[in-house]
Order: C-alpha cells, then structure tokens, then sequence
C-alpha cells in the first residue's frame, strides 16, 4: 500500500488519468497526512486533461468500497482547499 492507497486504486487511478490525458493527480486530505481511518474518502486533485470522463470513470468503475472527492484543481477552487492541497498535498500521479 503506496499513499496510504490500495495499490488496485492507484493503478486504477493511474490507467484513467492516462486515458483522459491528465497532467497530474494530487492526494489531500486525511489520507495525505496521515490522518486517515479504514472508512476515510480518498480526495484528490485533478489537473489537465478531460476532468469529466476522468470524473465519471472514478466514480463508477474504480475497485473501492472506499468513496472519491475529486476535484478539479483548474477550475475554481475556494482558496481555503487549494492552501490545504499545497500545504498537505502528494502528488500521486504526474503525466510522463
């Protein structure tokens, strides 16, 4: 387990972050810092890339009781939650 993340997730998270051309992936939030428990959500950070069919593919075919917030770190986030993703954040995936 890599990121405080089932490595199954992380591959998933990595073929669809290939397939819908994403720059880069950002873990934040418990499972970043540490903090998490067994029943914790995994939050992460989009950039670049097809956000919607990345969204959806997430959602509905990643391997997880675990839920996602995914976010779109692009597009109008509060300036509260992208602090938090500097300051917490690990990058998980980044496009070659």
């Amino acid at each position: 387990m890599k990121y405080n993340l089932p490595d199954r997730v992380l591959k998933d998270i990595a073929s669809y972050a290939k397939k819908n051309n994403i720059e880069k992936i950002i873990l934040f939030g418990s499972r970043a810092k540490g903090s998490y428990t067994e029943r914790s959500d995994i939050d992460i950070a989009v950039s670049g890339g097809s956000f919607d069919s990345f969204y959806w593919d997430i959602k509905e075919k990643t391997h997880s009781l675990l839920s996602f917030d995914v976010v779109d770190i692009d597009s109008g986030i509060s300036d509260e939650l992208r602090s938090e993703i500097d300051k917490d954040g690990v990058v998980i995936y980044e496009k070659a």
